[in-house]
């Protein structure tokens, strides 16, 4: 079959009307399937929308919480660091204390020593002032003891002298 040249084919060539009636049911079935189709693939477009902007709004909303988050965060470590720092400075200033506390506890240790050394001398000294005692006691009989002695011995001196200038 030659083709002629123009819009249209002749009659002559044409198929018959089953044939092109087939081809019509075929190709309106191919367009309602293709309809179908694009319905369902319009309808899934819409729902994907729908969850598109459902899941848009929701990453907006973790983007402001992860903000808020993040803020909280930042302030959370500002209190934190504030809370280390003074801990920090109360932990020197006791480490200070302890300083002092040992100083304090060795001039304590010394002190009792020296209290320990000075017991030692108050009874010593206790006990000189005890035989001291004694012998203040004893001073009165000495006194008299002596007072006799003196008096013995003026006594003694007298009779010498008489006894020698009677033997002269």
């Amino acid at each position: 079959m030659h083709r002629p040249h123009g819009p249209f084919p002749p009659v002559d060539m044409l198929p018959p009307p089953e044939v092109m009636e087939q081809k019509v049911a075929t190709q309106h079935g191919e367009i309602q399937r293709l309809a179908t189709g694009n319905q369902r693939l319009a309808a899934t477009h819409g729902t994907l929308r729908k969850e598109l902007a459902t899941a848009q709004h929701e990453l907006q909303m973790l983007h402001a919480q992860i903000g808020l988050v993040k803020s909280l965060e930042r302030t959370t470590n500002v209190g934190l660091m504030e809370k280390i720092a003074k801990m920090e400075t109360e932990l020197k200033s006791t480490e200070q204390v302890k300083l002092e506390m040992n100083l304090v506890r060795e001039e304590a240790q010394k002190l009792v020593a020296v209290r320990q050394e000075l017991l030692a001398k108050v009874q010593e000294l206790n006990h000189d002032l005890q035989t001291a005692h004694i012998d203040v006691q004893q001073v009165p009989a000495l006194m008299s003891e002596f007072e006799n002695l003196r008096q013995e011995y003026h006594q003694c001196r007298y009779r010498l002298r008489f006894s020698l200038m009677g033997s002269c």
